[in-house]
């Protein structure tokens, strides 16, 4: 796919992020906003804006991506959410436009814009250097900003950042408090970050264990591999959409080929927000709340009936 690798590079340049992979959601919705397919040049992007639906169909149909409707604020978040905090995406709010009307859009900024069309062209690093020279010290800022209360998380061997918010916040926890009772010495083989999707991806690892990468769409927060008892722990943190529901349970149980237990868990700061979501949650899974660590919920009745010792 090599405007999806172009797209990764513009990211790159710019300062977006250290490391962008292809399957971010950033690069995908510079394509999907330029409208620019595999048989074009840069020159002829565009950028009349683009709904987030319209953004997921034309990356399905000409770039095969698979995003399923799920996916869609997914894309929106990691995508031009994420880039209007650095100047680099824009929604049409400044033009009267509520973001639940049907006009409602978003586009590459102006300037930003102005630079993917030349990606091709000779003057492209002139252009960088310029673009860079007026824009980064905004950047910089903003990263400075997220730098100076940066979540600090260790996890065996692996040491990290996460970037702040309740729902990074929660990932913290499980790693460091669920995993280590429940899932004890069981190795990472995912985490994702609000702000880079793929922090941890041990990708050839997770398709040895038969979870194939059609399936990355619903690829839970945390994933964690039990050697010993051969679990592979699914792990989704909730702080406001996505718990482990059934139609989410059932394509991962339809889709995995491996021969590893699956234990599908869905995390909880509390028990405020476990109650919004209770209802949806699919039979045959955990519950973990952080308040109360030491204690899971069942959502499985007789496979655990049976009297406790005094």
């Amino acid at each position: 796919m090599g405007k999806l690798v172009d797209a990764c590079q513009m990211l790159k340049d710019v300062g977006f992020a250290k490391s962008v992979s292809e399957k971010s959601m950033a690069a995908r919705f510079i394509l999907a906003a330029t409208k620019v397919t595999e048989d074009m040049s840069w020159s002829q992007a565009t950028n009349y804006g683009v709904q987030i639906h319209e953004g997921l169909v034309f990356l399905n149909d000409e770039y095969q991506t698979n995003l399923k409707e799920n996916t869609r604020e997914s894309l929106r978040k990691q995508g031009p959410k994420r880039m209007a905090t650095v100047g680099l995406a824009r929604d049409n709010v400044s033009e009267g436009i509520a973001t639940n009307s049907k006009n409602y859009r978003w586009f590459l900024s102006d300037d930003f814009f102005e630079l993917v069309r030349y990606f091709e062209d000779e003057s492209y690093t002139e252009r960088l250097a310029q673009f860079k020279a007026t824009h980064l010290s905004r950047m910089s800022l903003q990263a400075d900003k997220r730098n100076k209360a940066m979540i600090p998380v260790k996890y065996s061997d692996f040491e990290f950042e996460l970037t702040p918010g309740k729902h990074n916040q929660l990932h913290k926890e499980i790693l460091e408090q669920f995993a280590p009772r429940f899932a004890g010495g069981a190795r990472l083989l995912y985490v994702g970050d609000t702000a880079e999707k793929d922090l941890k991806f041990e990708e050839s690892a997770l398709e040895n264990l038969g979870f194939p990468m059609t399936m990355h769409d619903v690829i839970p927060d945390v994933v964690l591999f039990d050697e010993k008892r051969n679990w592979l722990f699914l792990i989704e943190a909730v702080s406001s959409v996505g718990p482990m529901s059934v139609d989410r349970v059932s394509r991962i149980k339809s889709e995995y080929v491996g021969k590893a237990g699956l234990v599908f868990v869905t995390a909880f700061q509390n028990w405020s927000v476990y109650k919004k979501f209770v209802g949806n949650i699919a039979w045959e899974t955990e519950i973990w709340i952080a308040d109360f660590p030491d204690h899971m919920i069942h959502m499985n009745g007789d496979r655990f009936m049976g009297p406790y010792s005094n």
